[in-house]
């Protein structure tokens, strides 16, 4: 979510458009800047476009950014007197990575003594959500019915079919759909293990690696972060020779 955007023009709809309005102009702009309908649009105008969507298609985030961005339906100025900006610092192993954070880089640097260095390495790295399966919804949540007394009518499941893939996962160059990440469902609620975010941190180990000792670094391909908006893809982890 990104406080200086405004996603309501991203998405050109005003902001007390409904969610099913928000619905219809994202499919209307998804069907004219998706890269696999138009390999000629720059990805980044989609991306825009998905971000927009995700953020303000759930209560809670549409919410969030409403009351504290600029261009949100009820935005409080008092709420950037309490703004505070947290990073995520650690070391392991005497290697410090300072203000690591979810960002768009996807490649993982490490620095190594080939000398030393014995095939093994462990490193954190942001993975895709098994919980959700990279969705960024809550799969299996329940939609329950209850009368004026607070008696229980009924329940429900409450995931929403894939307009754009129509439930099958895929899109109709048959890759996997870049909406609800190929499960052909999209939730009505954000997954609570990686809170919508469809990645996690997590710590990899990876052992019998051996280093290209004619280069500078070594590259492990499609062993560095997730992409958390383009599905299938994965940065590489690149060993830097000391």
């Amino acid at each position: 979510m990104d406080l200086n955007v405004n996603y309501y023009v991203i998405l050109k709809i005003d902001i007390k458009s409904s969610e099913k309005d928000i619905k219809k102009a994202y499919y209307k702009l998804s069907f004219d800047y998706h890269p696999d309908r138009n390999k000629d649009i720059d990805s980044s105008k989609f991306n825009s476009i998905k971000e927009a969507y995700d953020t303000l298609i759930n209560i809670e985030s549409r919410d969030e950014y409403d009351k504290k961005s600029r261009f949100g339906g009820s935005y409080d100025e008092m709420n950037e007197l309490f703004v505070v900006n947290l990073n995520f610092d650690y070391d392991s192993e005497n290697k410090k990575f300072e203000n690591f954070k979810k960002n768009t880089i996807l490649n993982i640097v490490e620095e190594i003594y080939p000398e030393k260095f014995k095939g093994s390495i462990k490193y954190n790295r942001w993975v895709l959500c098994k919980t959700c399966h990279g969705s960024g919804k809550d799969l299996k949540s329940k939609l329950i019915i209850k009368d004026e007394f607070g008696n229980i009518k009924g329940i429900f499941d409450s995931d929403d079919g894939c307009d754009f893939c129509d439930g099958q996962g895929k899109d109709h160059l048959s890759n996997k759909c870049g909406f609800c990440f190929g499960q052909g469902k999209i939730g009505t609620k954000i997954c609570e293990d990686c809170k919508g975010e469809r990645r996690i941190l997590g710590k990899q180990k990876l052992s019998k690696i051996i280093l290209n000792i004619d280069k500078s670094e070594t590259t492990i391909k499609h062993m560095g972060h997730f992409s958390k908006e383009e599905p299938g893809k994965v940065g590489n982890l690149i060993l830097k020779h000391k």
